[in-house]
């Protein structure tokens, strides 16, 4: 808009001043001026159309200027139209005055053509000026504010799945906590991605999570709110803490990983594990989350399971366990158990398997089953299976001493999967026999399938630097792991040992027996010796014996004993009769 469009109003009591000012301004191309000689009709003109300038006599009746002004502050405030006074006195008090009311300028009376016109000009340039740069200040506070929610929705939203992220879901979380009306959470632990971005790259792995977010929605109630937790972890918030209604929805959602995920021209193997929890009213979102987070089953479990106190408890046990492993051996908490193996043929000792016992002063007696799969994922077995070796060298020369060991007696001693990972175990090992001046056939080795099958390469080489220093190597629990032909093929082994699993039910199942004797015949085959674990009763024994298995331990003989009760056994040890009852075994 041009200044000669602006809307001036003249106030002034003498129409002759009015008249004036409107034909000079007519004269010089204004189009939108009117002029007002009563004072009292001022607010309603601006009311009805707010000027853009106000030429505002002082001395007036009824009204005076200053009047006038404070009627248009208090109804107008900041939208209130720049004044410019007419006035015949231009005294400092009445200047002062006006300046303070805020008027921008004064107009004398008389009036002089050039004079009135340009200051009629500055001040609507500088008003326009003033009004540009406030329409400038409010675009940019409006982009500012839109670019800000931007901002912050990006900051709660995940830029690949576009869903909220931990953020968001965080401060929606916080939400349904205050109105406490039951939330339940579900955490999903989405598997196999890691091995998606190693054969396909990130790129085919974000399409992917995008697709699975997108199965997901499908999947789900309007009211329920799904996010990324992270990587591969994905948060269901839902308005009910009812259990039932949790394990449908995640019945509902796993039906998603029930096939390959078919994305492009690729089938991707991609499983899920669900933790659920829920609280009825109000509640600590970190909490809640954490819950959830424990009820997450570990894999190759199940998909599903529920938070609860009992599962959180046993969770903290094994935490507190992991934490006091550290050390233990050091600490004098760790001993080696006995038990002896016997000849099947002449029912002599053999040899015994050492086994790991840890009795802690506030959990009392730890069970191996419990505590080794935690020193294995800690790292902790290497220093604690160094110990091992070494306690094992210990007796074997306490025993050498006291005459108690013979050529064909041995020590076996388990080894876990990270020990083996180790290049320089093999070597070690031999070294630390060396140093004993312990013969390599007093000591054994055994290993799992799952321990050989984690690094099947490594382990072989180190199981051949032993084997060709004459050290016997064991497969322990054969059968009940990997199995695989080509191993027994390859890796230098002396000895396979049948599992308990096995040798239990040999009396009332005809598939076990009948097992038994296929693994004997199998070890048998390549050049091994056979040893039966779990040996509980005479009928056990005699059968194994009758299908060539050649040596055994289990509680029949002897549980496993301290080092000491073990000496006195072998020293009380006498050879049971040889004649066995094989009715029971054997069956019609």
């Amino acid at each position: 808009m041009s200044l000669t469009e602006k809307h001036l109003l003249v106030v002034d009591d003498n129409t002759i001043n009015i008249e004036l000012i409107l034909d000079l301004l007519d004269e010089y191309g204004f189009e939108n001026v009117h002029g007002i000689n009563d004072p009292r009709e001022v607010i309603a003109h601006c009311q009805q159309h707010l000027p853009d300038l106000l030429l505002l006599d002082i001395r007036m009746p009824h009204l005076d200027g200053y009047a006038v002004i404070e009627e248009l502050r208090k109804h107008f405030a900041e939208q209130m139209p720049p004044i410019i006074v007419l006035t015949a006195q231009i005294d400092d008090t009445t200047r002062q005055r006006a300046l303070a009311m805020g008027v921008r300028d004064f107009i004398t009376k008389p009036f002089k053509q050039d004079e009135v016109l340009q200051r009629i000009r500055n001040t609507l340039d500088v008003e326009h000026r003033y009004q540009m740069r406030d329409k400038q200040a409010d675009h940019l506070e409006l982009i500012i504010a839109k670019r800000t929610q931007e901002l912050d929705r990006q900051s709660r939203t995940d830029p690949i799945t576009q869903l909220p992220n931990r953020r968001g879901l965080d401060q929606a979380l916080q939400a349904a906590s205050l109105q406490a009306s039951g939330t339940g959470l579900l955490f999903i632990a989405l598997d196999r991605l890691d091995d998606i971005v190693r054969l396909h790259g990130y790129r085919i792995a974000d399409k992917l999570l995008y697709f699975i977010s997108q199965q997901l929605r499908q999947k789900l109630d309007a009211d329920c709110l799904l996010g990324l937790w992270g990587g591969s972890e994905m948060l269901v918030i839902t308005p009910t803490a009812n259990q039932d209604k949790l394990l449908q929805l995640a019945d509902r959602i796993l039906e998603c990983f029930e096939h390959d995920q078919a994305l492009d021209d690729l089938l991707l193997p991609v499983s899920a594990r669900i933790g659920i929890s829920g609280e009825e009213g109000y509640f600590d979102t970190e909490r809640l989350v954490h819950m959830a987070a424990l009820a997450l089953p570990p894999q190759e479990t199940r998909f599903v399971q529920c938070y609860t106190p009992a599962l959180e408890e046993k969770q903290r046990h094994q935490l507190h366990l992991q934490q006091a492993i550290r050390g233990a051996t050091q600490r004098g908490e760790m001993s080696l158990a006995f038990q002896p193996k016997i000849s099947l043929t002449d029912h002599k000792i053999l040899g015994a398997e050492a086994l790991l016992r840890w009795q802690h002063p506030e959990f009392g007696l730890i069970s191996p089953g419990e505590f080794i799969p935690l020193a294995e994922a800690s790292g902790d077995i290497l220093l604690i299976g160094d110990w091992v070796i070494d306690e094992a060298m210990r007796h074997i020369n306490e025993w050498r001493a006291l005459e108690l060991l013979n050529n064909d007696f041995h020590i076996a001693i388990n080894v876990a999967a990270r020990q083996l990972t180790r290049k320089d175990f093999a070597q070690q090992l031999l070294a630390r026999l060396a140093e004993q001046q312990i013969p390599e056939r007093f000591l054994a080795l055994e290993v799992t399938e799952s321990g050989l099958m984690s690094d099947m390469n490594h382990a072989r080489q180190q199981l051949s630097q032993l084997a060709d220093m004459n050290i016997a190597v064991a497969i322990d629990d054969f059968g009940t792991g990997h199995s695989s032909l080509a191993y027994i093929k390859t890796l230098p082994f002396s000895t396979l040992k049948i599992d308990r699993a096995f040798v239990m039910d040999l009396e009332t199942s005809a598939i076990d027996r009948q097992l038994a004797h296929t693994i004997t015949q199998l070890a048998h085959s390549v050049g091994c010796d056979v040893v039966a674990e779990g040996i509980e009763n005479s009928a056990q024994a005699a059968y194994l014996s009758s299908i060539g298995c050649e040596a055994a331990q289990g509680y029949f003989y002897a549980r496993p004993l301290p080092a000491e009760a073990f000496v006195t056994w072998c020293t009380e040890w006498k050879p049971l009769s040889s004649t066995l009852h094989l009715e029971t075994v054997n069956g019609p």
